[in-house]
This record gives structure tokens, sequence and C-alpha cells, in this order.
């Protein structure tokens, strides 16, 4: 049956999905979710949420629940660790990049000196009227939400030094291993490589990384093996 994935490019969660699928060597349709008509895919998630996987006549919505679908359906290469600790590890960082340092995204990419990238990726399929009104009321509608959650109530100065102590710290986890979870890849190392793959388009996040070789290595290993690159995007509408 043929896999459809509907998304917005810019998500690190539709990210995770693509990198899971090219992983397992599948091959799937793209179909582009532009927000400024994010309404006329309600028939596939009525919730308004993205990425949602259409397979097999089902439609899965939330990447986490995409990847084990697809564990299920495609058993081979599995991205679940083998291990009952390395899976359990394997979960409980995927939820941390998921619900966490996600916001570490919201929160710095809207930065003056992160933004022009920002809207570049976030508008990138969008046109006419709908890109300038999107190019000025999004990165604000952004920082609410990181403001909102917290951490965009703090200084740049503090979410640099923050998401520094958790580069640190996965830094030091990678001493002497390949993988964050297990003896291979797994859920967890493109979950968090999706979201280290967006600080990537930081000013911030690019030095961070670059001043820890070996984070820097496993990205590229991650990037290796789970590609971000390649996709065929249909546009929709």
């Amino acid at each position: 049956m043929p896999i459809t994935l509907y998304q917005f490019e810019i998500s690190p969660y539709a990210d995770k999905v693509r990198r899971a699928l090219r992983f397992k060597g599948l091959t799937f349709d793209v179909v582009e979710v532009m927000i400024s008509k994010r309404n006329a895919h309600r028939a596939i998630s009525p919730t308004g949420k993205f990425p949602a996987l259409v397979h097999d006549g089902r439609t899965i919505v939330d990447s986490t629940d995409i990847l084990r679908h697809l564990d299920c359906a495609f058993p081979t290469p599995q991205l679940a660790p083998d291990h009952p600790r390395d899976a359990a590890l394997a979960t409980l960082l995927e939820d941390w990049a998921d619900e966490s340092l996600y916001f570490y995204d919201l929160t710095m990419r809207p930065w003056p000196q992160n933004r022009t990238w920002f809207v570049e990726d976030l508008l990138a399929h969008e046109k006419g009227f709908a890109r300038g009104l999107l190019a000025r009321a999004i990165p604000g509608a952004i920082s609410k939400v990181a403001k909102a959650q917290g951490l965009g109530r703090k200084s740049e100065a503090t979410v640099v030094a923050d998401l520094a102590v958790l580069y640190d710290a996965l830094e030091g986890w990678l001493d002497g291993v390949d993988w964050l979870a297990g003896p291979r890849l797994s859920n967890a190392d493109i979950a968090v490589r999706v979201m280290t793959n967006v600080l990537d388009r930081t000013v911030e996040g690019k030095a961070l990384r670059a001043a820890r070789p070996r984070f820097d290595d496993w990205c590229r290993r991650v990037d290796s093996a789970a590609p971000p690159e390649g996709i065929s995007i249909t546009r929709s509408g």
C-alpha cells in the first residue's frame, strides 16, 4: 500500500518521520500542508496537527505514534532498541526531545539574529499576500508560545547557557558510544537529532555543536544513517 506523509516541511516532527521512513528504505509521497490553507486537510487531521501518515487505510497523527506504526508494519530495520532497558531509555529520550528540547527551537529561532532563516524556512511554500502577512505575524506568535511554556521568558544569555548544559550532557553521554540508546541507531537518535538539526540553524546552536566533537560526530552519524535530504514535495492547494 502507498505511504503518504502530510507535513509542514519546517517541522522537526515531520523531519523525524521522513528520516524514519528513509532509514527503513521506504518509498513515500509527501503533501506539503501550506500554513495559510491548513484547514483544507481537516479530513486527514481533524485536530490540525501534522505530520500525519496515511498507510494501509489508516491515518496516524503524531510523530511518535507514526514511528511506532512503522516499526509494527515494517519491522526491519527496527527503530526501537532490542534490549528492554535500551528501549525504555529511547522512549524517555524521544519524549524529552519532543516535549522539552523542542522549546529551545521555538525560543531561539525567532530571535532577531536568527529570524531571517526562520521565516524563510517557515514560509518556503507560501506565496503572495499570505506570505507577507504570515512573515509579520508568525515570529511573534511563536515567541508567545515559548513565553507561555516558560523558556521564552528567560534572557537570551540564560537560554543559551541552559542549552549548553544539555549539549554538554549529550557530549558526555556519547563518550565511548556511537548511539544514544543501545548499540545501533534508534528512535532516540532520530528524535534528538531533528531538534538539534533545527537548532543548527541558529547562530548559537551552530556554535555550541561545533565546540563539542563527540556530539558533532554523532550528528553526522545520524544524518548519514537517517538522512534529512532528498524529499520530493507535492504542494497542496
